[in-house]
């Protein structure tokens, strides 16, 4: 019998939404100040809007995926792909900070699940601390696994995007705003 792969994503639902109503609401307020106001000043909110929008699809991206036989946890900047057999614990801080323990006496902090005045509240953390602790649990088939901890760069690619946007607004701005000796 095939064993189907598990994949499961672990996240706070609230955090796509809102920061899509962010990027919307920013989105509408900086088209509607580069037109209304004088263009030639007014598209230098552009690269600000796209930087803040980098910013919060990164932060919209953090989450826990939970597959066969590894753990990974996908941070703003560094996604920690983490071997099931290697995790120790799962458990949430004093301050509401979701951890993830290793055998060494090494942890991973979750950003998506970072502690926050409302989650004393709704319990989200406990949660992915409870369906964690469940994967852990699970029987696994003893496979030729990953034996060792990797980190790596996050991939976002909308936020990515928006960054490199941003950079390419700024330097043709700049180079336009030089040859046309305005300021």
């Amino acid at each position: 019998m095939e064993q189907i792969e598990m994949n499961v994503v672990v996240r706070r639902r609230s955090w796509p939404i809102f920061f899509g109503i962010v990027i919307v609401g920013m989105g509408i307020g900086m088209s509607v100040a580069v037109l209304a106001g004088d263009f030639r000043t007014g598209w230098q909110g552009m690269p600000i809007f796209l930087a803040l929008a980098g910013v919060a699809g990164r932060v919209a991206n953090c989450k826990v995926i939970l597959r066969d036989d590894m753990l990974i946890v996908v941070n703003p900047l560094r996604s920690h792909i983490l071997p099931a057999t290697m995790i120790r614990d799962v458990s949430v801080s004093d301050d509401g900070t979701l951890e993830v323990y290793l055998d060494k006496e090494q942890s991973v902090s979750v950003f998506a699940f970072g502690g926050s005045f409302i989650d004393h509240f709704i319990g989200s953390s406990r949660e992915a601390e409870r369906k964690i602790g469940g994967w852990l649990d699970a029987p696994r088939a003893t496979a030729e696994a990953q034996t060792a901890p990797q980190v790596r760069w996050t991939r976002c690619t909308y936020a990515d995007i928006s960054f490199v946007l941003c950079a390419v607004i700024s330097g043709a701005g700049a180079i336009w705003m030089a040859l046309s000796g305005s300021s």
